[in-house]
């Protein structure tokens, strides 16, 4: 392949830590270019005073935003906070790119919606209808043709990957979908907050936002979406654990009267059967259940289901690295989609 060749890219809000696994990503990958990396803070600074484990892998330099350099880019993606990307969307999408941003501004479904769980308003409610959700593993023929994907982060990817074989199947028709999830520190980024330090965070786990957290609504939608009765109401608990990278979910599902119980061989095969031909979801068989260290650094999903006759409760755990497939490693998967490359390419060994 050729540097004509390439797939030429931008990346808006470079100096974020998710922007910093994406350019690693993206350095090793065989059909892409990065054309030019924007960042408010460190103009003119080199990308490895901010990322140094990129060192000797690139002499790439941060630049101001500059509309005109959008010609020489095929995909844009956002690194920006939620409300950020409001500034530079429609310039993206009007210079005839593809945007994939992942922060949390199109992810929901209205502008109401919106501003009940972010606290602000949303400049481009128009463009909530047509922005794709970037879950290859639930949307991959939308994201294919779209212009606009609303990558998810972290907690959404595993949970909703994790629960979608059992929301289909209609165990969520029992009672609310309680997820109790533990992330690393770095989904919290780099802004300098006093619970995000070592000492804060070191030896110890804190919950946070709990019945408040802006995923729930995100997590519901895409339930919906899945589940046969419609409308499924979530409790969602987050937690910051004492590590760097990694996330787990436990999402739990109160059997619904008059269901069969299932054994785990039943739930095994359930999950094995929706995800067969996925490259990224790993289903594990009864006896073995996911660990955050084995997807660390890796863009799979690892999943597995239980059940516990006592409580007539289904137990589903769910393991991601948040950075890579909870953030970086899922945008480079839609690109690849976007642009018709094989989705693997750039995210395995």
């Amino acid at each position: 392949m050729t540097q004509h060749d390439r797939v030429r890219v931008g990346i808006i809000g470079g100096a974020s830590i998710s922007a910093g696994k994406l350019i690693e990503i993206l350095l090793g990958h065989p059909a892409a270019q990065i054309s030019w990396c924007t960042s408010d803070t460190q103009p003119g600074e080199p990308v490895t005073s901010v990322h140094p484990h990129l060192r000797s892998r690139t002499d790439l330099r941060f630049s101001a935003y500059d509309r005109s350099r959008l010609s020489q880019c095929d995909v844009v993606f956002s690194c920006k906070r939620p409300g950020d990307t409001f500034e530079y969307v429609r310039e993206v999408l009007d210079a005839g790119c593809r945007f994939i941003d992942l922060s949390g501004d199109f992810r929901l479904k209205t502008g109401a919606l919106f501003e009940q769980w972010y606290g602000i308003a949303h400049r481009y409610p128009d463009l909530l209808g047509e922005a794709i959700y970037g879950l290859p593993e639930l949307h991959r023929e939308k994201i294919r043709a779209a212009r606009l994907v609303a990558n998810p982060g972290c907690y959404t990817t595993t949970a909703i990957l994790t629960s979608a074989p059992l929301v289909e199947a209609g165990y969520a028709s029992g009672g609310p979908v309680i997820i109790d999830a533990i992330s690393g520190v770095s989904g919290a980024g780099r802004t300098a907050k006093v619970e995000n330090l070592f000492v804060s965070v070191a030896e110890n786990v804190r919950a946070y936002r709990v019945g408040n957290h802006q995923h729930t609504p995100e997590i519901e939608q895409e339930f919906a979406r899945l589940s046969p009765q419609g409308a499924v109401r979530v409790l969602f608990v987050p937690h910051v654990g004492p590590y760097r990278v990694g996330i787990m979910v436990n999402c739990y599902f109160r059997l619904p009267e008059g269901t069969a119980e299932p054994d785990d061989s039943v739930l095994f095969n359930l999950c094995q059967s929706r995800y067969d031909g996925e490259s990224f979801v790993r289903v594990y068989e009864p006896g073995t259940l996911p660990q955050v260290e084995w997807t660390t650094g890796t863009n799979f999903v690892d999943i597995a289901a239980r059940y516990d006759p006592r409580t007539r409760t289904v137990v589903a755990i769910g393991t991601a690295d948040n950075l890579v497939k909870g953030a970086a490693g899922q945008a480079v998967q839609n690109m690849n989609i976007m642009v018709g490359l094989p989705e693997t390419m750039g995210l395995l060994p």
